[in-house]
């Protein structure tokens, strides 16, 4: 064993990790998929189905309904985030970037929220959308705009809207901050000679720019999808519990497990209390999945771009 060691010290330095890695993270995982091969409410006899939890949570119409919902409203924050958040973003790290007037002043100013809790910023939303005391609905009326007031917190058709407005306020300086550090780290003669060829201010980020940070870009996406397919917190509090808001408009795949493993008002939990464990169990593994796949989609794209 010694010499196997000897000829082999790395193993030494890995080993501490490792071991550490296996029992937080492998672990827990190789736990969790064999529970959701029983069923189980984690006190009384663990019954094994096989793949029956999967197949009910694919074919019984109440699980299958919640968790579509939750899955699109996970999807939709996720398109969101891509399509108008990271542009923004873009945008923003750019500009201080090209170090304008007050840059450094705009940049604590945007990533200040990162600093305020969920459940303050949800606080300060309601303050600004309560149908009878908020803020937007008192100003349309002083502005004559009566008509214009709506009962925002309790509308189902923008409640994912609203969480992804309130999430963006809240984190969106984080994403700028590493889109401006990866900026740094490029040469400005590349821009200086567009700059000498006509490039114009905007020009210049889409040719010069955005293909020498697309691996930051890339990362970011991969982590924004990470978020919203995990994200919990801004929606259990913003929906006053784990019921995922009025028609399930403030829905996610995180809420969903939370309200399948412990229950939204059953203090056992779960749709059938007598299987809490082994179906919450289910939706967590098929939760990893979805995100591990994209994962490893995103480690051998990498590992192709380097070998290239």
């Amino acid at each position: 064993m010694t010499a196997f060691f000897r000829k082999r010290p790395f193993l030494l330095f890995i080993a501490p990790g490792f071991l550490l890695y296996s029992l937080l993270v492998i672990y827990p995982i190789l736990a969790a998929m064999h529970l959701s091969l029983f069923r189980w409410n984690g006190i009384g006899e663990k019954i094994f189905v096989g793949l029956g939890n999967y197949r009910e949570l694919f074919t019984d119409a109440y699980l299958m309904g919640q968790f579509s919902n939750a899955l699109g409203n996970s999807l939709k924050l996720f398109l969101l985030t891509v399509f108008v958040q990271l542009p923004v973003q873009i945008a923003m790290a750019y500009m201080i970037y090209s170090r304008m007037k007050g840059h450094r002043a705009v940049q604590a100013i945007i990533f200040a929220p990162q600093f305020i809790t969920t459940p303050v910023i949800v606080f300060i939303f309601r303050l600004i959308l309560d149908s009878n005391v908020g803020v937007l609905n008192t100003a349309l009326a002083k502005l004559g705009l009566s008509s214009l007031a709506r009962p925002w917190l309790g509308m189902p058709e923008t409640g994912i809207i609203l969480l992804f407005i309130m999430i963006t306020w809240g984190g969106i300086g984080v994403g700028m901050t590493f889109l401006a550090g990866s900026m740094n780290m490029i040469g400005r003669d590349g821009l200086e000679a567009a700059y000498l060829e006509g490039a114009g201010f905007w020009t210049r980020l889409v040719l010069v720019i955005l293909p020498q940070i697309k691996a930051t870009i890339i990362n970011l996406i991969l982590i924004g999808y990470i978020y919203c397919m995990t994200m919990f917190d801004f929606s259990y509090i913003l929906s006053g519990g784990s019921s995922g808001g009025v028609g399930g408009s403030l829905d996610v795949m995180a809420l969903f497990f939370y309200r399948i493993a412990f229950g939204d008002v059953n203090p056992v939990g779960g749709k059938i209390s007598s299987n809490s464990v082994g179906m919450g169990t289910t939706v967590a593994c098929v939760l990893f999945l979805l995100l591990f796949v994209i994962s490893l989609f995103r480690v051998l794209a990498m590992s192709r771009e380097e070998e290239a």
